[in-house]
């Protein structure tokens, strides 16, 4: 059974037609089904379990990329398949990183039924399935899968990635692979006025970053403080349906 759930800004009156061409090709497709509409008084978690529980097999977010989080803060661990029908241009990247066309193109993809287990990132027990930024203004000690530890000299940059795009010095985080990655970004001296980034990507399991300062973390457009985290990989936590454009 489809359970589709909509976030709260889809049902404003702009995105009226695009929802009912994707109703009607969901239709066409023979994968409708019961419409969930998110207000702020209804709890998005309670509402997901409760349908998990009556028999949902695929949980489907109409909207972007924080209706996802809701969902697959919801249905982790509950070997349903998570899909999302992307709408509006903002907030998007992991459904482009998913490779899911936006509106009613969308719906083919579901049809076609493409399904990749994904690890999820954990810090302090919170899940994540992009990346964490850390921001941070002291010295920190980074100790990687309890073997090593790293101890960056300069003030740094610093971010732990599991479905993320290629930027200009990393190659896309595959959320498939077992790993998170840890990048760690180092400004250097300047070179004829020009500042020189140096970037290290290492493969983790887990890490336990610790500062002599408050840091603080976000994941997933969660924001978390504290002075130690930690990070470890989820392997094979999500079932999400793709398309054949994503970026992994």
């Amino acid at each position: 059974m489809y359970y589709y759930v909509y976030d709260e800004f889809v049902q404003d009156p702009k995105f009226e037609r695009e929802l009912s061409l994707i109703e009607t090709r969901l239709t066409d497709l023979g994968i409708a089904g019961k419409i969930a509409r998110l207000a702020l008084f209804r709890d998005p978690k309670e509402l997901i379990k409760d349908e998990i529980k009556k028999g949902a097999k695929t949980i489907i977010a109409v909207g972007n990329d924080s209706t996802l989080r809701k969902i697959i803060d919801a249905a982790t661990g509950s070997n349903v398949v998570i899909g999302i029908v992307p709408l509006g241009r903002d907030m998007n990247l992991m459904s482009e990183m998913l490779g899911m066309p936006n509106g009613v193109e969308a719906c083919d993809v579901l049809s076609a039924r493409i399904v990749e287990e994904l690890d999820l990132g954990s810090v302090n027990g919170n899940r994540f399935l992009n990346s964490a930024v850390i921001h941070n203004s002291g010295s920190v000690v980074i100790n990687c899968d309890n073997s090593f530890k790293m101890t960056p000299t300069r003030r740094c940059s610093i971010e732990i990635r599991n479905l993320a795009p290629a930027t200009e010095d990393v190659s896309p985080a595959d959320p498939t692979d077992g790993k998170l990655e840890l990048i760690i970004r180092t400004p250097e001296k300047k070179l004829f006025g020009k500042k020189k980034i140096t970037t290290s990507v290492v493969p983790i399991s887990e890490a336990t970053i610790i500062s002599d300062s408050l840091m603080r973390v976000l994941a997933d457009g969660d924001l978390f403080e504290g002075s130690e985290f930690k990070f470890r990989v989820l392997p094979k936590q999500l079932r999400v349906i793709t398309g054949k454009g994503r970026q992994f």
